[in-house]
């Protein structure tokens, strides 16, 4: 399985000098250079090491490094670069002690724990590196926080913990609502997690800001393969072959061999721990939301009769049951992330196409609340006469009838036209015949 790449961010300064001025120790022929310049000149050397690693010379990069630790032993980005080094490497216990060395330098540089955090967590040690992430994120002027909740995501996810690597995901989009790779790799969870809907909602926004690539291509080919709509499939099909014709995602398309992709891998780990857990853990790891149900029973009153059992009512106290009036350019996506949930869960409330858009004023029910389990709030006539408005939808809706057995017992489908006066049974007609 290809692994989600945990972000280093290393960062330097590359301020290049032009010209150094050099002083001369009186009695001595060594020459000085003032401290400001020494650190100027160290961060050079710094930019030309990193550059010597980037293409492949690790001698040439390592000369530069020691010479900007010569000049500025206490610079703490001369000790990030050098863990960096180390790292690259496979050198471990000298990068360890390196970003260690860095943060005992300079407390309160928020790089050099993020660094560190996603160095550790790649190390397998989690705990700690989810710590250090956190201690990134909390120093005062962090502008890199979508970076370091990303990384947490990524160290959640190597746990096979989806349902965290989610929530810090879009903690990451908060941060930075056009992240390419946070983007990214939420749709990759949501796809693991069967929320297909939401994942394609993220790669639509990456394509609105041309951010593509062969595995987003894969991915939305994946999703239309699941969701049965050729012409995407079509479409990315087209994509990979034209545009990333030698991309190994193209060459396990035209093999067949999808079910080898990051992505089906990704879904088979999400599955697995599913079936590990216990149907309460399972519901949480599905990121279902937790419904606390109380049921009371009414309490005797002087009209009570012997024998008669008092009704019982049901309350929900999470989530509440309520509707949400659809606002001028607002999305599925948008409403999910207010009540925190899936947009599939929207979709499945209120009877909607997947690529249904949405209008003004649309009502939209938040939460569902299951037959049988709720006590009925609302008196349910025998017959409803339709009004201005009105679709079958909302009307199963609005008086909590299975939209199954409101067509069933009016002898509809979910495409009769019905019209303004038109009376239809709310409840089973040959009931009421007895």
């Amino acid at each position: 399985m290809q692994k989600l790449r945990l972000i280093a961010c290393v960062v330097f300064s590359l301020q290049l000098v032009a010209c150094v001025t050099e002083t001369t120790v009186v009695g001595s022929d060594r020459q000085i250079r003032p401290k400001t310049e020494q650190k100027e000149a160290a961060r050079t050397r710094i930019a030309l090491g990193i550059n010597y690693l980037q293409r492949g010379d690790n001698a040439q990069a390592k000369f530069n490094l020691e010479k900007a630790k010569s000049l500025a032993p206490q610079l703490a980005e001369v000790h990030n670069a050098m863990a960096y080094y180390y790292q690259q490497v496979a050198e471990f216990a000298a990068a360890e002690s390196s970003y260690q060395k860095a943060i005992a330098l300079e407390p309160d540089n928020p790089d050099s724990y993020n660094n560190y955090g996603a160095f550790l967590c790649q190390r397998g040690k989690y705990l700690q590196a989810e710590k250090l992430l956190l201690q990134a994120i909390s120093r005062p002027g962090y502008i890199r926080a979508a970076d370091s909740y990303e990384n947490i995501a990524l160290c959640r996810l190597e746990q096979k913990d989806f349902v965290q690597a989610k929530s810090y995901l879009n903690l990451s989009l908060r941060h930075n609502a056009s992240r390419p790779s946070a983007l990214f790799n939420l749709a990759s969870v949501n796809y693991a997690m069967a929320d297909l809907p939401a994942a394609l909602v993220l790669l639509d926004r990456m394509q609105s800001a041309s951010q593509i690539s062969p595995r987003s291509a894969l991915l939305r080919y994946l999703i239309a393969q699941e969701q049965q709509d050729y012409s995407q499939m079509q479409a990315a099909e087209l994509l990979l072959q034209t545009t990333y014709p030698q991309s190994k995602e193209t060459l396990l398309l035209t093999q067949r061999k999808l079910a080898e992709s990051e992505f089906s891998l990704l879904r088979k780990h999400y599955t697995a721990k599913l079936q590990q857990q216990s149907p309460r853990q399972a519901k949480e790891l599905r990121g279902e939301p937790k419904i606390k149900i109380t049921r009371k029973t009414a309490a005797t009153n002087s009209l009570s009769q012997p024998g008669v059992q008092s009704p019982k009512s049901v309350v929900v106290t999470e989530p509440q049951v309520r509707q949400h009036q659809v606002q001028q350019d607002e999305t599925l996506y948008g409403i999910a992330e207010r009540y925190s949930v899936t947009i599939s869960d929207i979709i499945s409330w209120n009877s909607l196409r997947v690529n249904q858009s949405l209008v003004k004023g649309q009502l939209l029910w938040i939460g569902q609340q299951a037959p049988g389990q709720i006590e009925a709030q609302i008196e349910v006539p025998e017959r409803y006469q339709i009004q201005y408005g009105d679709t079958l939808v909302r009307i199963s809706m609005r008086y909590r009838v299975k939209l199954a057995n409101l067509l069933q017992w009016n002898n509809l489908s979910e495409q009769s036209p019905i019209r303004v006066g038109q009376f239809i049974y709310l409840k089973d007609p040959a009931q009421l015949e007895l």
